[in-house]
C-alpha cells in the first residue's frame, strides 16, 4: 500500500509539473491547433475542379473515346480504375464520385445492342463538387449520345456508403498521433535527464521508495500528460472546429494508449542513452521530425514513394496514424487496428526493456 501511495504522488507530481511546463504545452498541444487552423484554411475552400475514378466495364474504343472527351473538360480529372480500387478512393475521399460504364456500352452507342445506363456513385450528402461532377458527366453522355435521344443515359446519382470527411476530420486524428508523438517522447526524456543532472533522482532513490516505483512513477506519469492533452485536443476539434469521429470513441482508447506508450517507452530509451538535456533533446529531434512527415500525418503514405513508405511502415507513428484515421474517419471496427495494436505493443515492452535496462541514475 505505501508503495502504491508512493507511486501515485510521484506520478501526480510530474503531472502537476509537465501541466506547469508552458513552453512544453505550446510546442505541443499549441502547434497541434495551430496545424488544424492552417489546414483547415489551406485545404477547406472550394475549388472548380472535380476529380473522380471511372470504372470502365465494357472495354471498347467507343467507351475509350468516352473517357477522353470528359478528360478533355478543363477542371475534369478522370482516373480508371478497377471497381474495388475506384470505390477504395470514394471511401478514403480521395474522388468525389465513381462512375460506372456498364458492359455494352459501345453497341449501345452504335445502335447494335440494348439501352444502357451510365452509373454515378458519390458520397452520401452531396456537395457542390458532385453537383459539378453530375452536370459534367450528364452533358458529356448526352452529347456523347447525340443529343441525348440514343439509348444511352445517365442513371440517377446513387448514394454510397462512405463517410464525408472532411480537412477538419481528417486533421484530428493526426493531431492526436502528433501530441503522442511529441509529448510521449519529449516529456519523458527531456524530464528524466533533467531531474538527473539535477540530482533529483538521486534524492529520490535515497528514500525507501524502490527504484522501479520510482521510474514507473516518472513514465506514467508522461504517459498520464499526453492523455490529458487528448483530452484537451479532441474537445477543442469537436466543439470548436466541428470534426466528426464516425467511429466509437471507446475504441480509440487502445490505439491512444498503446501510440502513448510506444512513444513513452522511446522517450525512455533516449534518456538511457543521452547524459545531457541538450543531448536528449537534439536526440528526440532527429527522431520525431523525420517521424511526423513520414507517417501519414499531413498527407497519406500512399502519396510517398514506394522505398519511403516501406520504412514508414516500420515505424510506430504509422502504425497509430493509421489506427486512429481508420475509426475516426472509416467508422472501423477493433478487427481493422488489431496488427496497428499489436504493432505498437511490441515497440511500447522493446523500448521500455532495452530502456530499463539501459537506464543510469547519474
Amino acid at each position: 500500500m505505501n508503495g502504491f501511495r508512493s507511486f501515485r504522488a510521484l506520478a501526480v507530481n510530474e503531472v502537476r509539473a509537465s501541466v506547469r511546463n508552458r513552453t512544453a504545452l505550446i510546442f505541443t498541444l499549441g502547434l497541434a491547433v495551430l496545424f488544424m487552423i492552417i489546414f483547415g484554411l489551406l485545404f477547406g475552400g472550394s475549388g472548380v475542379s472535380v476529380t473522380f475514378d471511372a470504372v470502365n466495364n465494357d472495354h471498347t474504343a467507343v467507351s475509350a473515346s468516352y473517357l477522353k472527351a470528359l478528360r478533355g473538360i478543363s477542371g475534369v480529372s478522370v482516373d480508371s480504375k478497377s471497381h474495388t480500387a475506384a470505390f477504395a478512393d470514394l471511401k478514403s475521399d480521395s474522388v468525389i464520385a465513381v462512375l460506372v460504364i456498364p458492359r455494352g456500352f459501345g453497341a449501345a452507342i452504335e445502335g447494335q445492342g440494348p439501352s444502357q445506363k451510365v452509373a454515378i456513385y458519390q458520397a452520401g450528402g452531396g456537395s457542390s463538387s458532385t453537383a459539378i461532377a453530375d452536370d459534367v458527366v450528364a452533358q458529356v453522355t448526352a452529347g456523347f449520345a447525340g443529343g441525348g435521344h440514343a439509348s444511352v443515359t445517365l442513371g440517377t446519382p446513387q448514394s454510397a456508403e462512405v463517410n464525408q470527411v472532411t480537412e477538419m476530420d481528417y486533421m484530428l486524428p493526426s493531431m492526436i498521433a502528433y501530441i503522442i508523438l511529441f509529448s510521449g517522447v519529449n516529456y519523458v526524456a527531456i524530464g528524466l535527464v533533467e531531474k538527473r543532472v539535477t540530482q533529483v533522482l538521486r534524492r529520490f532513490r535515497a528514500t525507501p521508495v524502490r527504484s522501479s516505483t520510482i521510474l514507473a512513477a516518472q513514465v506514467v506519469g508522461g504517459g498520464l500528460t499526453v492523455l490529458l492533452q487528448i483530452l484537451v485536443l479532441v474537445a477543442l476539434g469537436v466543439w470548436v472546429f466541428g470534426a466528426k469521429n464516425y467511429g466509437s470513441w471507446l475504441l480509440l482508447i487502445p490505439p491512444i494508449v498503446l501510440g502513448t506508450a510506444s512513444f513513452v517507452g522511446i522517450g525512455f530509451l533516449i534518456t538511457s542513452v543521452s547524459r545531457t538535456s541538450e543531448a536528449a533533446r537534439a536526440l528526440a529531434a532527429m527522431i520525431t521530425f523525420p517521424l511526423m512527415f513520414l507517417s501519414g500525418l499531413f498527407f497519406p503514405i500512399s502519396s510517398l514513394p514506394t522505398v519511403v513508405q516501406d520504412i514508414a511502415r516500420v515505424l510506430p507513428l504509422a502504425w497509430a496514424s493509421d489506427a486512429l484515421h481508420q475509426i475516426m474517419n472509416d467508422g472501423a471496427g477493433f478487427s481493422a487496428i488489431t496488427t496497428d495494436c499489436l504493432v505498437m505493443a511490441a515497440w511500447a515492452v522493446v523500448t521500455i526493456s532495452v530502456a530499463a535496462w539501459r537506464f543510469r541514475w547519474d
